[in-house]
């Protein structure tokens, strides 16, 4: 039953990130196909995996689909928040800049949609620990690395460059700031 459950929130996952690409996000990149081709092929990979596995493997420890399901649940919650603070945002890569995000995820981690994405995938990798599992989570959290690291030099080089190193200085980029931890705890 509890298997039933982590698979159910990893199909919700898949949903999910197949309605983001498709309503969500808006695709205005000059990102060559290839790279865009295998980003896809690896979530594709990834995703077909999962759920072969879910399906075929026996004698998955309940630990693991505790583990697996709190990192899926995690992952559906920051989409899903960030969603509704991005209203809407462009896709890696986008060709212009707009207004800076700073609330909800956004106050944790300045990229959270990727943030969801590792999530998704290292819960996966670590249910199941499958080799391809493991190679297209790290193929896929370089390229998210990659992909913020280039969206992060094209707002510093825009208008919004003073507002986003100041918000740099409070958010991480895949994890939250130390001092915003240690700040929220002391508050009453």
């Amino acid at each position: 039953m509890l298997s039933y459950a982590v698979l159910t929130l990893f199909v919700a996952i898949i949903v999910s990130l197949i309605w983001g690409r498709l309503r969500f996000f808006k695709v205005n990149t000059g990102t060559a196909r290839w790279v865009a081709l295998g980003y896809d092929l690896a979530v594709l990979i990834h995703m077909i995996l999962t759920v072969y596995l879910f399906i075929t493997v026996t004698g998955v420890t309940k630990s693991g689909l505790y583990v697996a399901g709190g990192l899926f649940f995690l992952s559906l919650v920051f989409f899903w928040c960030s969603i509704r603070e991005a209203k809407s945002l462009d896709f890696a890569f986008s060709e212009q800049v707009g207004r800076i995000v700073t609330k909800g995820p956004y106050g944790l981690v300045r990229h959270p949609f990727y943030v969801s994405y590792i999530l998704a995938w290292v819960g996966s990798a670590w249910l199941f620990n499958h080799p391809i599992l493991w190679l297209t989570a790290g193929y896929l959290g370089v390229f998210y690395v990659l992909s913020a690291q280039k969206e992060e030099r094209f707002i510093l080089a825009s208008e919004q460059a003073e507002q986003y190193r100041c918000y740099q200085q409070k958010a991480g980029m895949f994890l939250p700031r130390k001092q915003r931890w240690k700040r929220s705890s002391s508050e009453p």
